[in-house]
């Protein structure tokens, strides 16, 4: 008899709820049960009574009928991560309208290639060791700082005079950690830092390297990846 109650009572409760998802969107039930959290959209998923929330760099998950939020990523059987593809699906569509101008440009190859990267990130290093051996690609790369002192770094680079030179010293290890740093007061240098940044948080970036290719986000130094998306 107790069991046969507790069944009775989780049918009575979820009832109402579900006449409730029959009158409203998942938007406004979302807004209902978590006011404070904003989202850019709430789109369903291949899982029933589950939605994608996306918050504009971040994805997670909200059950309407339960009234709860869901962390984590979705991944199938054959080992493909939804969350992550999704996400940079979402990411390469905003990438896709920079304003490349806004970039520091290396090169002149036939293959745009757009880079958020971060100076003292080692996978940027491992990019820039990549990219610059190939003279099919012209690069466009945001400053995007992840780590502590990476700010000064970006703006010593933005300062000098032969930017590309002072980015390349760097990035291939010429300059070590403590050399000294030319940290101009140019009001220019001050907002084009702050362009990059402002464009990071636009196209949802969270980490570095970040790379825009031919339509498609590359989120890490993956370099067979890469490799194939510049061969085809």
């Amino acid at each position: 008899m107790k069991k046969l109650a507790i069944i009775v009572l989780s049918v009575f409760f979820i009832f109402p709820a579900c006449l409730s998802a029959q009158n409203s969107s998942p938007e406004e039930m979302f807004k209902k049960s978590f006011p404070k959290n904003n989202f850019e959209s709430i789109t369903p998923t291949k899982i029933k009574g589950v939605y994608e929330v996306y918050t504009g760099n971040q994805i997670y998950y909200y059950m309407p009928e339960a009234e709860v939020i869901l962390a984590g990523s979705i991944i199938t059987k054959d080992g493909i991560d939804l969350t992550r593809k999704s996400n940079s699906g979402k990411i390469a569509k905003k990438m896709a309208t920079l304003p490349l101008d806004d970039a520091l440009k290396i090169g002149n190859g036939k293959t745009p290639v757009v880079e958020f990267m971060d100076p003292d990130c080692s996978h940027c290093r491992e990019a820039y060791n990549y990219f610059s051996k190939r003279k099919d690609v012209t690069m466009y790369v945001f400053f995007f700082p992840v780590f502590q002192d990476s700010g000064k770094k970006i703006k010593h680079i933005l300062c000098a005079k032969d930017k590309l030179k002072t980015y390349e010293d760097y990035m291939s290890g010429k300059i070590d950690k403590n050399a000294p740093l030319n940290i101009c007061t140019d009001k220019k240098i001050e907002e084009t830092a702050k362009t990059h940044l402002r464009l990071a948080s636009q196209a949802g970036v969270r980490g570095t390297p970040l790379f825009y290719i031919k339509g498609q986000v590359v989120d890490g130094f993956e370099a067979a990846v890469i490799e194939k998306l510049l061969k085809d």
